[in-house]
C-alpha cells in the first residue's frame, strides 16, 4: 500500500512536470518567433467580442488572406494544411501561392486548408478561368488580446474611424507565426486609442 501511495505521488509530480514543461516550450517558441521572425502586414477588419474565460480580444478578418493560387509545379492535394508564401509589396504585403510541401527557404506560415471548398473545386475543370487552381484557407489565429481596459476603447475608436486602415503586424518563422500588434496609420492599436 505505502509502495502505491508513492507510485502515485511520483505520477502526479511526472504530470506537473510535463505539463509546466509544455507550457515553457510554448512561450519560448512564441518568443523566439517574435524576437527572429520577419515581419509582414497584412490588412484586417477587425471586431471586439469578449470572452469570459480569457478576456477582451479583437477577432480578426483577414482582408486578403483566404485564398491564393496553386504555386507552380504543385499538384492539387486532399490535405487539412498547407503552406502560405508571404511576400512583400510597397504598400502592403500579401499572399503569393499555396503549396502543399513545405518550402525550404521563403517566408511560409501553416496555413488550415478549407477542404469543403477544395473537393469542389478538384472536379471543376474550365480552361477560361484558373478557379480549379485556387486554394481557400484560413490563417491559424484570428484573434488579438489586449489588455481589458483598452479593448473597448479601441472597439470605439475603430467605430467612429470606420474609414482608416487596420493593419496586423505578423512575425512568421519557420512556418510558424504571431500577431505581434494591430497597426492604425504605423501606430500600435493599443498608442492610438490613448491619442486618437
Amino acid at each position: 500500500m505505502k509502495h502505491l501511495k508513492l507510485l502515485s505521488w511520483m505520477c502526479f509530480g511526472l504530470l506537473c512536470v510535463v505539463q509546466v514543461g509544455v507550457i515553457v516550450f510554448q512561450i519560448a517558441r512564441y518568443e523566439r518567433i517574435l524576437n527572429e521572425g520577419e515581419v509582414f502586414y497584412l490588412n484586417v477588419s477587425p471586431l471586439d467580442p469578449y470572452d469570459p474565460f480569457r478576456g477582451r480580444y479583437v477577432t480578426l478578418r483577414f482582408d486578403t488572406a483566404t485564398k491564393a493560387p496553386l504555386a507552380k509545379g504543385e499538384s492539387m492535394k486532399m490535405l487539412p494544411k498547407a503552406y502560405a508564401i508571404f511576400e512583400h509589396h510597397d504598400q502592403n504585403d500579401s499572399i503569393k501561392e499555396i503549396r502543399f510541401t513545405k518550402p525550404s527557404h521563403q517566408s511560409f506560415l501553416e496555413v488550415n486548408v478549407n477542404v469543403a471548398k477544395l473537393k469542389g473545386r478538384l472536379d471543376y475543370k474550365d480552361t477560361k478561368m484558373d478557379l480549379a487552381n485556387t486554394i481557400y484557407f484560413s490563417l491559424p489565429f484570428d484573434r488579438f488580446y489586449m489588455r481589458e481596459e483598452l479593448a473597448p476603447k479601441a472597439e470605439k475608436v475603430l467605430r467612429r474611424n470606420s474609414g482608416i486602415t487596420v493593419r496586423a503586424k505578423l512575425r512568421l518563422l519557420e512556418g510558424k507565426g504571431v500577431i505581434e500588434d494591430l497597426m492604425v496609420a504605423d501606430v500600435p492599436l493599443s498608442q492610438f486609442v490613448l491619442n486618437p
